[in-house]
């Protein structure tokens, strides 16, 4: 058998973007603030709006994450084809609501919020693979990823609406 001796070729579209010190017209900051990723978020949602509806996609997201002020932040963003009401498909919402009432919730719970430790959480999936801990939720201050027990979330969501 012989060997492939040939180079994978590798594509312009898989390469990592980097923007040149050289070409920037304005001096880079000493540290993020929370103002200016914030402003960041919305100059790319805007950004990123404007070339998916040339193509007549929508954008959802834009939501940070892992922010870290010092040196960066991760950002996401959802592009697909819109729905009769102009969402985008969401697999985990769809999931969600058709495992709900398995785990003691409503379906209508998909994206509501509620309070575990003194912070404010997200609920965002439903994951049936994880019986201890299958919801899955993010803390709204920072978008970072928790998993929780059913049982708590449904008794955390009974108690915000005391």
């Amino acid at each position: 058998m012989k060997k492939n001796k040939r180079k994978p070729r590798t594509s312009p579209g898989n390469q990592p973007v980097q923007a040149s010190q050289i070409t920037s017209k304005v001096p880079p900051p000493r540290n993020l603030t929370p103002e200016l990723c914030d402003r960041l978020r919305r100059d790319l949602l805007k950004a990123c709006q404007s070339v998916a509806e040339t193509h007549g996609l929508t954008v959802e997201g834009g939501e940070l994450s892992d922010i870290d002020l010092r040196h960066s932040f991760d950002i996401s963003f959802r592009v697909g084809i819109p729905m009769a009401d102009g969402a985008i498909y969401s697999p985990d919402k769809a999931m969600f609501k058709v495992l709900a009432l398995q785990f003691g919730l409503e379906p209508s719970d998909y994206g509501r919020t509620f309070r575990s430790k003194g912070e404010l959480f997200r609920i965002v999936a439903i994951n049936p693979n994880r019986p201890k801990y299958p919801i899955s939720a993010e803390r709204v201050s920072d978008g970072r990823g928790f998993k929780f027990p059913a049982d708590n979330v449904a008794m955390y969501l009974q108690r915000s609406d005391l």
